[in-house]
């Protein structure tokens, strides 16, 4: 099915194909240990690889949205990744609906769009917030969300859900789509370099009990209360990547934390590897 939902390449577009690496490095907090048994968070800094994208084709001014996913080199066979969007939430649930999602979206044909978010209301949340998103002044100025749910495990066993995202040192206004029109189509990659040293908190959000019906649904929004939110750790990045892009796989995770349990994780795990190859 990861091949399916890969697509033709002239068909279904993955998103996100066009990116910027980034290098740095990430320090746990010592919160963080207490939460979670993880290798990442026993200190004092690991170095990381990261990849700021936006979504394929088109102007960065457009409606859409922005990538980060980070890989952490916390030790031989034990690299873990994090991938995270400006979008809170993800549009489908399943194989099935993303394969629909790309065909829909990258038809070209507003009709198809129309059709696909009449048959699947659980993406209304996700294609709102898309459409009226503001374009980004940089990658760096951003919060970034891992819609998906993630366990935090103790060196006691105990087990605690929380979602994961990188919230900026130095958030930036948006601009407006007049303005960041009038900017190259790839203006956030080519601003990059310009906008570094720059860095993010990684904050984990745990759920209230308004929450726990939709504890694993990447399509819903929790509800937000700033006594459920823990720091992790900062992500320093300094300088503009080179080289290969990482395999960055949602799945691929060190003992401390819970792989998640929605239905759509597993498939995004083998479309990351399918789309790594057409970079």
């Amino acid at each position: 099915m990861a091949a399916a939902v890969g697509g033709d390449a002239s068909r279904d577009r993955l998103l996100h194909a066009r990116g910027v690496l980034a290098t740095g490095r990430f320090t746990p907090t010592a919160e963080s240990g207490e939460l979670s048994a993880a290798a990442l968070f026993a200190g004092p800094s690991v170095p990381v690889t990261a990849r700021f994208s936006s979504t394929l084709g088109g102007h960065d001014g457009e409606p859409g949205d922005q990538g980060l996913a980070v890989r952490f080199h916390v030790g031989p066979g034990q690299d873990m990744d994090l991938l995270a969007f400006t979008l809170p939430v993800f549009f489908v649930r399943n194989a099935p609906d993303m394969l629909e999602f790309l065909r829909a979206t990258n038809s070209g044909d507003p009709a198809a769009v129309s059709e696909f978010a009449a048959h699947h209301p659980e993406a209304a949340t996700a294609m709102a917030l898309a459409e009226e998103a503001r374009p980004a002044d940089s990658f760096t100025g951003v919060t970034y969300h891992a819609v998906h749910t993630f366990g935090l495990v103790g060196e006691n066993g105990r087990l605690r859900w929380a979602r994961l995202g990188w919230e900026p040192w130095w958030p930036l206004e948006p601009l407006s789509r007049e303005e960041a029109l009038a900017r190259p189509a790839d203006y956030l990659t080519r601003g990059l370099a310009g906008r570094l040293p720059s860095g993010f908190r990684l904050v984990a959000r745990f759920p209230g009990a308004d929450d726990l019906g939709v504890l694993h649904d990447p399509t819903r929004v929790w509800s937000t209360s700033a006594d459920r939110s823990v720091d992790l750790g900062e992500l320093m990045l300094d300088a503009v990547g080179v080289g290969v892009t990482p395999r960055f796989d949602p799945l691929r995770l060190l003992r401390g934390f819970e792989a998640p349990r929605d239905e759509l994780v597993g498939v995004r795990s083998g479309v990351y590897g399918v789309g790594w190859g057409r970079r």
